[in-house]
C-alpha cells in the first residue's frame, strides 16, 4: 500500500452517533493523501460496529482512504494518543476529535503547505485555525498570516487564545509519551506540544481547516472539576509550563496551579519543593494554599 503523507488520528469514546459526520467530511476531502486511525478508548456503544461499516463502505469506493481501528481499555484521550504516536507511519499526524469535521480542502492544504517548507529539519508542525464555521474563527487568529515561530512564544507568551488545529511531524513525536496514572484520565494535549516547542519551531497559517462543535459531556465541557480528579497529571502539565521559555506571568500562574494540584494529590510541602523550580514554589506556597482551600470548598463535595 502506498504510504500516505497524513494520518488523521481520532481518539473516541462513546461517540458512535457523531462519527458518521466526521467520516462524511473525510470522504469529501479533495485530496486523499491520508489515512484514518481511529482509536476506541473502551467505548460501550456501537463504535466498533459503526467503524466496521465505514471500512466496508470504503472498500467499495475507488477513491477511498485506508482506515485502521484499534480498541483499547478506557484510559483517557492521552493514553489513546500514546498508541497513535507509535502506530502512525506517515510523515504528519493530525488529531481530529470524533465530534468534529474538516473543511473539504483540509488535507490538500496540509500537504501543499508541508511541501512548501524548505527547512523541515527544524519544524515540528503546522498550526492552522479551528472555526465554529468555515468563516468564524474560534478565539484569536495568529499574529501573522504565514510565518515560522515557536509554539510557546506564539500561543502562550503572545496570549493567542482558543483551540487551534495543529498538525505534527510524526518522527519528532515518537519519543514523547504522556504519563499514564491509574484512575486519572485527563491531561492537556498541550503538554506534548510544549515538549516539542522546547526543541523546534513550527509554521503558523491563519486558515480554518477544522470545524468544532462543543458538546455537553465532551472534554471541552468538563471544566475544572475534571482536572481536580487528575491531580498528578495536571501537576505534571503545570510543571512543564514553569520553565524559563514562558513569560514570568505564566510561570507564576502555573506555579500556583502546580501547588493546587499537588495538594489535591495529597503531596506534602517537602514533596512540592523537590521540583526543579523550588524558588518559584516556595514564594507562592501561601497564595497557592489559599487557592487550594478556596477551590476545594467550591468544587469538592463533602461526603
Amino acid at each position: 500500500m502506498e504510504s500516505k503523507t497524513v494520518t488523521i488520528v481520532t481518539p473516541t469514546y462513546n461517540r458512535a452517533d457523531r462519527l458518521p459526520m466526521l467520516f462524511d467530511s473525510l470522504c469529501k476531502q479533495s485530496c486523499k493523501d491520508f489515512e484514518w486511525l481511529c482509536i476506541d478508548d473502551g467505548s460501550s456503544d456501537d463504535t466498533e460496529k459503526v467503524i466496521s461499516q465505514f471500512i466496508r463502505q470504503n472498500s467499495q469506493n475507488e477513491f477511498s482512504f485506508p482506515i485502521k481501528y484499534i480498541y483499547k481499555k478506557n484510559g483517557g484521550k492521552h493514553s489513546a494518543l500514546n498508541i497513535a504516536f507509535k502506530e502512525t507511519q506517515s510523515e504528519l499526524l493530525f488529531i481530529v476529535d470524533s465530534d468534529d469535521v474538516l473543511t473539504n480542502d483540509a488535507v490538500a492544504s496540509i500537504v501543499s503547505d508541508w511541501n512548501r517548507i524548505d527547512d523541515k529539519e527544524n519544524i515540528c508542525g503546522i498550526g492552522y485555525l479551528r472555526g465554529y464555521s468555515e468563516t468564524q474563527e474560534i478565539g484569536d487568529t495568529y499574529s501573522g498570516h504565514y510565518f515560522i515561530s515557536n509554539f510557546i512564544e506564539e500561543r502562550f507568551n503572545r496570549n493567542i487564545n482558543g483551540d487551534k488545529a495543529e498538525v505534527w511531524v510524526t518522527d519528532k513525536l515518537r519519543d514523547f509519551h504522556f504519563p499514564e496514572i491509574e484512575g486519572e484520565k485527563f491531561i492537556s494535549e498541550s503538554v506534548a506540544w510544549i515538549w516539542l516547542a522546547k526543541k523546534y519551531n513550527m509554521l503558523f497559517i491563519n486558515k480554518i481547516i477544522y470545524i468544532t462543535e462543543y458538546l455537553e459531556g465532551g472534554l471541552s465541557d468538563s471544566g475544572r472539576a475534571l482536572r481536580f480528579k487528575c491531580p498528578t497529571l495536571m501537576a505534571y502539565g503545570s510543571l512543564m509550563t514553569m520553565s524559563k521559555e514562558f513569560s514570568i506571568k505564566i510561570r507564576i500562574k502555573e506555579t500556583l496551579l502546580y501547588i493546587v494540584y499537588s495538594f489535591f494529590g495529597k503531596k506534602s510541602i517537602c514533596e512540592l519543593l523537590r521540583c526543579e523550580y523550588k524558588l518559584l514554589v516556595f514564594f507562592n506556597l501561601v497564595p497557592g494554599y489559599i487557592l487550594y482551600q478556596y477551590w476545594k470548598s467550591k468544587f469538592i463535595r463533602k461526603k
